[in-house]
């Protein structure tokens, strides 16, 4: 408990010296999930993962951020969510019902609780609360960079055929091993983790400026993925890059130059062996199909006795597991379904997907939108949300880009038709 307190003491620092920089600290929670996988997080909180408080460090930086922010400045977080009532409520009765369902049953999901669930909300509640243009590009890059230092790693690892870091504490995991493991995630918590970051992330490139930069990200986006074998990540890669070659806003001559060296890079993709991997799981997926099709079948069976209340968080896979399941239920609206109850689920779920169509459409920033589909999608295609990784932190973090880039169209466009501007991000920081 002594590596606890120090930490939250530096937690705490940090939040007050940066505390009219919030934003700020929301990039530093981003960074530190990229860099530091939950396995490992026992190397700043001391505790280990089975831990009642062995949140992830980031958890413990998102929740002393917003503690000082509610005894500093309270009122531009107060209006956010008086802004969205209805989201709001619906979190509200989610965290609620997950806390008291998984408390009851004994599971152990409070980590689960907090690292994929509480912090990420509080995450996008400070967007919401703070994020003007300027900021919204601030988060937008710094998913960016993020995104291309886990590829840059992840390009090394295969080079050198080696996880290099925190290779002891991914041992812990059942599926890794040191000799034989071929799919690479640089210091994410797997490779499907990796390929959800970049995906959307090359999502986000749509918003750039520099053709060049975007075209550079892209490529570098798509050699990881190839990595990290994620056939569902491939798919939504190729998708990605269609997009940047035949959106509307892009020149002639850009889409050409942009198509032509998407070929060439294909090219030497493939020559190169990176996607060796990738192909090879596309001809034999090594019976995954199979095993999703049978966690279906499982959950139509017993999606009755989970209607109103679930077993608690994580409960999923000891139950997939007392089911003769060889692996997960592999889709976390299905997990946490059984979890904390089918009606829960459907809420929290429904209103991410509520903010994307709603939020994300009518939005300021290119790119928000069909990264916000994206991660919702993806986080939904496997059990990312039912351990401790960067999803969480990832998915809220868009779906507060989303929200805030929905005010501040609304305000633009208020200020362009000469009305009063409406309650706008910008106008709560001032306040």
């Amino acid at each position: 408990m002594g590596t606890l307190a120090v930490w939250l003491v530096v937690c705490l620092l940090l939040a007050w010296v940066l505390r009219r920089k919030p934003l700020w600290l929301v990039s530093l929670v981003f960074v530190l999930w990229t860099a530091l996988p939950a396995v490992a997080g026992y190397r700043l909180n001391g505790l280990g993962v089975r831990s009642p408080l062995g949140f992830h460090p980031a958890t413990w930086l998102a929740l002393a951020t917003v503690l000082v922010q509610l005894l500093w400045n309270p009122r531009p977080l107060l209006r956010s969510v008086s802004r969205h009532p209805y989201i709001g409520l619906v979190a509200a009765v989610f965290v609620f019902g997950a806390a008291i369902t998984s408390v009851f049953s004994d599971t152990g999901g409070t980590r689960l609780l907090a690292d994929q669930i509480v912090a990420p909300l509080l995450l996008a509640l400070l967007i919401v609360a703070h994020a003007d243009r300027a900021g919204q590009l601030l988060l937008r890059n710094v998913v960016l960079a993020g995104a291309a230092a886990q590829a840059l790693l992840s390009l090394v690892q295969t080079a050198l055929g080696s996880v290099i870091f925190f290779a002891d504490d991914y041992a812990t995991n059942s599926w890794f091993n040191t000799v034989w493991f071929d799919r690479w995630m640089g210091t994410t918590d797997s490779p499907l983790i990796l390929s959800l970051l970049l995906c959307t992330a090359a999502a986000l490139t749509l918003g750039l400026r520099s053709n060049l930069l975007r075209f550079s990200l892209l490529v570098l986006f798509s050699a990881s993925t190839l990595v990290t074998q994620s056939r569902l990540g491939g798919i939504v890669m190729l998708a990605v890059l269609l997009l940047a070659i035949f959106r509307t806003r892009t020149s002639v001559w850009a889409r050409l130059l942009t198509a032509g060296g998407l070929v060439m890079a294909a090219i030497w993709l493939e020559s190169s062996g990176l996607a060796g991997g990738l192909l090879s799981r596309l001809q034999n997926d090594t019976g995954s199909s199979q095993a999703r099709e049978l966690a279906a079948r499982f959950f139509l069976g017993e999606w009755v006795d989970v209607f109103l209340s679930g077993h608690g968080l994580t409960a999923s896979y000891q139950i997939a597991r007392d089911a003769g399941l060889q692996t997960s239920i592999e889709s976390s609206v299905l997990m946490y379904s059984i979890d904390v109850g089918l009606i829960l689920a459907l809420l929290y779920f429904g209103a991410q997907a509520l903010i994307v169509l709603n939020y994300g459409l009518r939005g300021w920033l290119p790119g928000v939108f069909i990264a916000g589909v994206i991660v919702f999608t993806l986080q939904n295609g496997s059990s990312a949300l039912a351990f401790a990784n960067l999803t969480g932190t990832l998915t809220w973090l868009v779906l507060g880009l989303a929200m805030a880039g929905h005010a501040t169209r609304n305000q633009t466009d208020a200020q362009r038709a000469g009305a009063p501007a409406a309650v706008s991000v910008a106008a709560s920081v001032s306040s």
